[in-house]
């Protein structure tokens, strides 16, 4: 799945109690569905930084990707464990697109690098699994906001 590292800085700005439920290993795919639903309804009702959501419907969009392919890898890996299907999020980066335009640092074929990397691991591959991915490396969790600023994805100086 196509993904962000903005998910990840959205993760960030959350409450903490919405951070532990994004980040933990047994939320469901019924639970994410109610927890973006959620941020729709209280966007819609002017009430979501007040609730913990940050301002970024892109980002929590990301979030929510990201949860739902570690998910999917859960289940991929009780449901099926001999079928050898690997799913993972990954970020193409700032790819020069109408939305990014055309101040993004990479082309479309540099941002196509890591998920073309992911699609074509090799038949038996057991890693990455269940993993966000950037640059074809299994990214660690962002918990705070200077950790984004230095990431090497994120695109501005501050």
């Amino acid at each position: 799945n196509v993904s962000s590292i903005m998910g990840s800085v959205a993760l960030s700005r959350c409450s903490p109690e919405l951070q532990a439920r994004f980040r933990s290993d047994d939320i469901t795919e019924e639970e994410l569905v109610g927890l973006m639903e959620r941020f729709v309804r209280e966007t819609q009702e002017g009430v979501h930084t007040e609730r913990g959501w940050p301002s970024t419907a892109y980002g929590v969009s990301k979030t929510g990707l990201t949860t739902l392919t570690r998910i999917m890898a859960r289940n991929l890996t009780k449901e099926r464990p001999g079928d050898g299907i690997l799913c993972n999020a990954c970020c193409p980066g700032w790819v020069r697109t109408d939305m990014a335009g055309p101040n993004a640092t990479k082309s479309p074929d540099e941002g196509a690098v890591t998920p073309v990397y992911l699609a074509l691991l090799p038949a038996g591959a057991k890693e990455p699994h269940g993993q966000f991915v950037s640059e074809k490396k299994k990214e660690f969790v962002l918990r705070s906001w200077s950790q984004v600023q230095t990431h090497p994805e994120w695109p501005f100086k501050i």
